[in-house]
């Protein structure tokens, strides 16, 4: 764990666990959460993402980012006494009765995908209370991040969970408060929630590989044949390809007659007029 946000005033007595936070005054601004030592900055920016992790992976590849939905499950409360019932269509009806008493509920899962690739999967479980946020994210299908563009509200954000490797329980944490996977450790993932008024979001992200962090748009294209690429060094050693030979194209093919041609005209010219001096 990274110690820099926190000072034990009693160093005899145990330390107390650290919770993750930002803070920020009129000139500083101060992001402290308990990273895995794994992590390296460009991970950490997009750790951090606080509801625009599609515009910062736009930026990061230069690329536009798309939102693909997967499944979503939409269930609501006529009261907070009733059971949870499954709406299959929203109605009108339902969507204007979205309130913290009545409140719509929805599991979904979506996959950010950049020039074809999943870049991210990100499950995530949504609580509405409001007809106006109903409507946008049920009718008009804004995605969560837009959500809080279309809304111009910046969400309270907190960070539950970071991952290296297979999604693990939760609840089994290290002391940290974070999760390293024992196998496939090319996998990073994290777990936090999004909270605006009448509008609250607990979601699951996993990246498929940290290599997408290190290597950039070459990620993408060295993934455009599948999954069963070649490793990062081989990545690294193919870039200097060896020289081999093309065939000529036309227009290269009558370039070459040409300046033939020109040779031997200056060449016979040359040897009649050592004929002449003859």
């Amino acid at each position: 764990m990274d110690d820099c946000c926190f000072t034990q005033p009693f160093p005899g007595l145990p330390k107390p666990k650290m919770t993750s936070y930002d803070t920020y005054s009129p000139k500083t601004t101060s992001i402290c959460y308990p990273w895995p030592k794994e992590v390296t900055g460009i991970e950490r920016i997009a750790l951090s993402a606080q509801g625009d992790l599609q515009r910062i992976l736009s930026a990061f590849f230069g690329r536009p980012v798309s939102v693909a939905l997967v499944y979503s499950q939409t269930t609501r409360q006529q009261n907070l006494q009733a059971p949870f019932e499954a709406v299959d269509s929203p109605s009108p009806a339902i969507i204007a009765s979205a309130s913290p008493s009545s409140p719509i509920l929805q599991t979904r899962q979506v996959q950010l995908q950049c020039a074809g690739k999943t870049v991210c999967t990100a499950t995530s479980t949504v609580r509405i209370t409001s007809p106006e946020c109903a409507h946008l994210f049920l009718q008009e299908r804004y995605a969560i991040g837009q959500m809080f563009r279309r809304l111009e509200r910046v969400p309270a954000f907190e960070l539950l969970s970071v991952g290296l490797g297979p999604v693990k329980d939760v609840e089994k944490r290290s002391p940290s408060g974070f999760v390293v996977g024992e196998e496939n450790s090319g996998q990073l993932w994290r777990k936090y929630t999004l909270v605006i008024p009448h509008f609250e979001c607990e979601i699951l992200e996993v990246f498929p590989s940290r290599e997408m962090f290190a290597l950039g748009e070459k990620w993408l294209t060295r993934h455009a044949s599948g999954p069963n690429s070649a490793p990062l060094a081989d990545v690294v050693a193919t870039d200097t390809k060896p020289f081999t030979f093309r065939p000529l194209t036309i227009k290269e093919g009558l370039n070459l007659i040409l300046l033939a041609s020109f040779a031997l005209m200056i060449v016979y010219e040359a040897l009649f007029r050592v004929d002449a001096q003859c």
